[in-house]
């Protein structure tokens, strides 16, 4: 509830998502910002897309939040790589040295959903 006017209130609902997308990307950006309820996609994998988008659009931002070089450019998979760059710079080691990937996961995930990342649109318009 927001309170508009001393006699008006107005009430913010939560939006109605179709069931299936025609678009995976679609719903890929809809998880990004937790319109997608949480465990239906792979947190790791939804991270390592998020932080290869970011890396695309904002590296600034990733470089300085996160402290991370380029990926190699022949890299298959760089927001995994960007991941576990991540991960290592913030100590998130397991034992035998093994990075904590979805300690990592869930960190950027929650710092890009509250804003600590900075304020980014995840579309552009088509040119």
């Amino acid at each position: 509830w927001v309170t508009v006017d001393a006699g008006l209130q107005l009430m913010d609902t939560p939006g109605i998502l179709w069931p299936k997308f025609e678009d995976p990307e679609v719903g890929m950006m809809l998880a990004y910002t937790g319109a997608v309820k949480e465990g239906i996609i792979d947190i790791e994998e939804l991270a390592c897309r998020l932080m290869q988008l970011l890396w695309m659009r904002y590296p600034d931002a990733i470089k300085e939040r996160y402290g991370v070089e380029a990926p190699d450019e022949e890299s298959a998979f760089p927001g995994y790589d960007l991941l576990m760059q991540a991960g290592k710079k913030r100590g998130f080691l397991m034992r035998g040295n093994e990075i904590n990937t979805e300690r990592m996961a869930k960190v950027l995930v929650d710092e890009y959903r509250s804003g600590k990342l900075g304020h980014f649109t995840l579309e552009m318009p088509e040119v």
